[in-house]
């Protein structure tokens, strides 16, 4: 009898255990307007780029951290497609964080306000798709952000990206925007400069990968007119010489738009998790001193 009782147990347990692994979620609505853009320079280089909006390539936007394993993953498969050209990555560090050095408040503040932050990995493609964890819905990751790259925004027209440097710490930024905005009527559009650093340098990352690329430094929001100019400031690299400076067009809902409920299932899931094992722990107690007693 005490036997069957502690077989019991252990099946009680090893199904409580089997909770951890968080199904495969598919590619969702972001909730948010589209972004798009992406022409850039060297922040020590003068530029001009006039680009044809339709051949710029997809925006992918990676909520991650130094200590998250699933998270090499997802970059791999982001990684492959960068340099296939079929998307341009970003990487966003999670801000307040026990080991990871290079969140800040403003990029933190741009992802939660956008997309509602919860544990990475989340990838965000064009700013309207949505992927959350490392599960892949197809054969592979890859596969699956391909797939979002490849549901375009049909936006026509041109844009014009000028950057001058001016000293070590500052430069000029040009922009000029040709395109029909008609089917965005709900939205907003700010026109915004992203400080990306190349790569930068941290052996103390849990998840091995201690080279950390194409991480947005700070977002400069530089208004919504279709063309202007702006003088800004650049941060200091957190190593070496690899700043760039990107130019980005986002699309937001306007106030009066009704807001989509938030799912924060996600953090729910994170929390629930540890007392899910508490209670498995629990019922084994329980089971072991019926056996004691009998």
């Amino acid at each position: 009898m005490r036997r069957v009782m502690l077989v019991c147990c252990l099946l009680i347990l090893v199904g409580f255990s089997g909770t951890g692994n968080v199904s495969a979620r598919p590619a969702e609505d972001s909730g948010s307007g589209p972004l798009f853009g992406g022409q850039w320079s060297w922040v020590n280089n003068s530029s001009y780029q006039n680009s044809d909006l339709n051949s710029l390539p997809a925006i992918a936007e990676d909520y991650t951290a130094t200590w998250c394993t699933n998270c090499v993953k997802v970059e791999s498969a982001l990684q492959e497609l960068d340099d296939e050209g079929i998307l341009q990555k970003y990487h966003f560090h999670r801000n307040n964080d026990h080991e990871d050095p290079f969140g800040s408040d403003n990029t933190e503040d741009h992802f939660k306000q956008r997309y509602n932050t919860g544990a990475p990995p989340i990838v965000v493609m064009n700013g309207t798709i949505k992927k959350i964890g490392s599960i892949p819905d197809s054969d592979s990751l890859k596969t699956d952000y391909h797939t979002m790259a490849n549901q375009t925004l049909g936006i026509s027209g041109n844009s014009t990206f000028t950057w001058t440097p001016q000293g070590n710490n500052s430069g000029m930024i040009s922009w000029a925007i040709e395109t029909d905005l008609s089917r965005y009527e709900g939205y907003e559009m700010s026109v915004n400069a992203w400080v990306v650093e190349e790569s930068a340098e941290f052996r103390e990352g849990s998840n091995g990968k201690e080279i950390y690329p194409n991480i947005v430094r700070e977002i400069i929001n530089l208004g919504s007119e279709k063309f202007g100019s702006s003088n800004i400031d650049i941060p200091v690299a957190f190593d070496g010489n690899d700043l760039q400076i990107h130019l980005m067009y986002h699309f937001a809902q306007m106030e009066n738009s009704v807001d989509e409920p938030v799912d924060d299932s996600s953090e729910v899931k994170e929390r629930a998790l540890p007392n899910v094992s508490a209670l498995a722990s629990l019922i084994v107690v329980i089971f072991a001193a019926m056996i004691r007693k009998s």
